[in-house]
This record gives structure tokens, C-alpha cells and sequence, in this order.
């Protein structure tokens, strides 16, 4: 049927599991093929291309391993690229483990039954606090065989005390949620910004036993950092299990996560097999001038809820004894987060209430990078601005999706409201 308009077309497509897993194993061999009416048999068409690293994740225990370890422990992720054009397809690893010390014999995934691993993704590997991270190159072949089903596939690590295998754990298609910003950060007038996260087990219902605790790798990228090899290079990571249908919080995140190991503010990634839900407050807290706390709900968000355009409606900044706002006075600042591992340029313009552009910048975010900045001013997003202005909106244009928001602030209470993009 003839769906485009003015070029464009939109649909969805229900396709089976069958088919899905063979498109995800071997994208390149599928292609998108367009017919008209002067070329039935195909006017043009292109090959699929995976749009993000395709990721693997799962726990690692001595549960099923003879002799393993009693108290080691562990989270990982993998993330398959696309193929470097040789044959071969780079696998990225991410394992953080808990008892086990920092050497390790070897890092493989094998069949289940099967002596000899298909890969080894290391040997003789010294784990930073527990943490392993490398990339290695497999084959298509490889490629294919994990994507297509991963929960064929076991992940075992070794070492020096359990040379036969310490702890192992089943990969499985891994799913993300993303907190654009978390963090703690001390703001104008005296506010004092800390962040709590919540994680809830959107397991199904009904199931209570082992198998349904989510475990997940969660891991903090700075503000203005860039993480160009790959989303393994994330400053912090750390481990997270949460049983069947509950909730686990994470009260300032930076002295309850990592090890109390950040500072300042960034964007946080979650990665499980299992399905979680997460969101977030920010909040200035004042307890210990007993005014309590006034905060902001920010919700976590899916890949597929990044925009490769936005507005950010409502944006301003505002003085006390100003008349814009009916005797309100607050400020805004802006923050974006890419979360591939590409960088991309992202166009801005801040437009009045009368939809006249006003500023206009270009910025480039680096793989994995988050940054967040006033609205205006000489540090701003938009430095040529000046002055209180209010009722106004910033458009976003961007290479690739990503996450933008914003944080409009009193200047008097600290009180703040989140804003994310709007775009139909």
C-alpha cells in the first residue's frame, strides 16, 4: 500500500520470534526493499545495519560448578559491534565480581556440555577492585551463534584457587534503562542537590523463586567525559540484585553506590537481563537547616526513548523583583546525554514566546557523554543571552537520539521541576 507522505513513510510491522532472532543474529542479511509502480521489483533498497551495540548480560555464581566458589559473586555485560569489515566482530566486556580477588586464569564462554569454550575473552587478567574490562574480536560465525541464542551460552571465569571455574553464569539479551542525570552538586543561593534512584523488578507475577531476582550492572558516566572505545569504559560500575517484584533505593547516590567512589553529577546506565523499571529525585536538601527537602521526580528512560529531536518547553530565567513571571524568580539549566558509542553534533535554538529565535549553538557529545550547563549567560548553553527572559523553549536537533532535559529552579525555596522533551 501507498503509506508515504510527502515522502515519508511510518508503520510497524508484527513479525514472529522466529524471524526476529535470525534479523538480530545476521542484520546484513536482510534488506529493506521499496517498490513502485514503474519498478515493481524494486526501486531501491538497503541492507540493516545494527543502530546500537547489541548487548549480553547475566550473573556469575558458583551455582552448577563442582568445587567453585562458595562466596564469589558477579555481574557482566556484553556488547557485540558491527563487523570491522575483516570477518570479525568486536565483543566488549564489562564483569564486576565480589570475592574473588583480582587475578584470574581465563575468562571463556562454552556450551553447556561442551569442554572446549568457543571464545576466550581472556587469560592471566588482572581485574582492577574486581572489575575486568577488555574488548576482544570473534568471529561472524561466533556472532551469530550468541546473538541468535544467547542462553545457550555460559560465561566462566577462573582462578589461581579454582582453576576449574570459580563462578559461571548464563548470558542472556540484555535490557537497559537510563537516568539522564543523577548526582550531587552544590548550587546558587545554597542549595545543596543530592539524588536517591529507585530500581523495581517488573518480574511476572506470580514467580517467586531464584530465578526471578533481576540482577543488574550499573554504571555512572561523568559529566564532560568522553568514553570513546566503547560503553565498558565507564568510571564506576557496580553490581545490583533485586528480588522478584521489589524495590531496591539508593539514598545519595553518590555515597550509596560505587563505594561511595563519585563525585558530581553524570548520567547512569542500568543493564539486566531481567525487566526493571527505575526513576529518580533530585532534591535540595536542607535537613540540617530543618527545612527538609524540595525536589524534582525524573523518570528512567528506555533507548527507544531517546529523540533525535526535542523541545524543552518552558525554559527561562528569571530575577527577583522581575515582573515576567508574576513575581517568580528562578534560573534553568540544560543537560544532554548521548548513550551510543558514537559521537554526534547536536543543533540548539532557544526561540521567545513569539517563536523568534533568540540563540543558536551547535555542541558535539562524545560517545557515552553527558553534559549539563546554565541556560544562559557566560558559562550558559546559549552565551549571547543576557537579561531575565521567560516563557521560553530550546529545539534540539541531533545526529543520532539522545536524552535531553531540563531543570527549572527556584530562586528563592530551591524547589525544581524536571523537564523532558516533547516531540510528536
Amino acid at each position: 500500500p501507498n503509506g508515504f507522505n510527502n515522502g515519508q513513510f511510518t508503520g510497524t510491522v508484527t513479525l514472529d520470534q522466529n524471524t526476529i532472532n535470525q534479523i538480530q543474529a545476521n542484520p546484513g542479511n536482510f534488506f529493506f526493499v521499496i517498490t513502485t509502480t514503474q519498478f515493481p521489483n524494486g526501486a531501491v533498497a538497503g541492507s540493516l545495519v545494527p543502530s546500537r551495540p547489541q548487548l549480553i548480560a547475566g550473573r556469575v555464581t558458583s551455582a552448577g560448578l563442582q568445587n567453585g566458589s562458595d562466596i564469589g559473586t558477579g555481574s557482566f555485560l556484553l556488547s557485540l559491534g558491527p563487523p570491522n569489515g575483516n570477518g570479525n566482530v568486536p565483543l566488549n566486556f564489562d564483569i564486576m565480581t565480589f570475592g574473588l580477588g583480582n587475578g584470574f586464569n581465563s575468562l571463556q564462554i562454552a556450551a553447556p556440555g561442551l569442554t572446549t569454550p568457543i571464545m576466550i575473552l581472556g587469560t592471566n587478567a588482572t581485574a582492577n577492585n574486581g572489575r575486568l574490562v577488555g574488548t576482544t574480536l570473534i568471529s561472524t560465525a561466533q556472532a551469530n551463534q550468541l546473538l541468535a541464542n544467547p542462553c545457550s551460552f555460559t560465561l566462566t571465569l577462573s582462578t589461581p584457587t579454582f582453576p576449574n571455574g570459580a563462578v559461571a553464569g548464563t548470558l542472556a539479551a540484555a535490557n537497559e534503562v537510563f537516568i539522564p542525570v543523577v548526582g550531587s552538586a552544590q548550587g546558587a543561593n545554597g542549595t545543596n542537590f543530592m539524588t536517591d534512584v529507585s530500581v523495581f523488578n517488573n518480574s511476572a507475577i506470580g514467580i517467586s523463586d531464584q530465578s526471578a531476582t533481576a540482577n543488574a550492572l550499573l554504571q555512572f558516566f561523568p559529566t564532560g567525559t568522553s568514553n570513546t572505545a566503547a560503553s565498558v569504559n565507564a568510571q564506576s560500575v557496580t553490581a545490583l540484585s533485586v528480588p522478584p517484584r521489589g524495590t531496591t533505593t539508593f539514598r545519595d547516590v553518590t555515597t550509596s553506590l560505587f563505594n561511595g567512589g563519585i563525585s558530581g553529577i553524570g548520567a547512569l546506565r542500568i543493564v539486566s537481563a531481567g525487566n526493571l523499571l527505575a526513576n529518580a529525585r533530585i532534591y535540595d536538601n536542607q535537613i540540617a537547616n530543618g527545612r527538609g527537602t524540595a525536589g524534582q521526580s525524573e523518570p528512567g528512560m528506555f533507548r527507544s526513548q531517546a529523540l533525535q529531536q526535542g523541545v524543552l518547553v518552558g525554559v527561562g530565567s528569571v530575577s527577583a523583583g522581575s515582573n515576567l513571571a508574576n513575581g517568580q524568580s528562578f534560573r534553568t539549566n540544560v543537560g544532554f546525554f548521548n548513550p551510543n558509542d558514537t559521537s554526534t553534533t547536536v543543533a540548539l535554538e532557544l526561540r521567545d514566546n513569539a517563536g523568534k529565535v533568540t540563540a543558536s549553538r551547535l555542541i558535539t557529545l562524545a560517545p557515552f557523554m553527558h553534559t549539563q550547563m546554565p541556560l544562559s549567560g557566560p558559562n550558559g548553553l546559549f552565551t549571547s543571552v543576557t537579561g531575565d527572559f521567560a516563557t521560553s523553549s530550546i529545539y534540539f536537533l541531533s545526529g543520532t537520539p539522545i536524552f535531553g532535559y531540563a531543570s527549572i529552579i527556584d530562586s528563592i525555596s530551591g524547589d525544581a521541576s524536571f523537564v523532558t522533551p516533547s516531540f510528536q
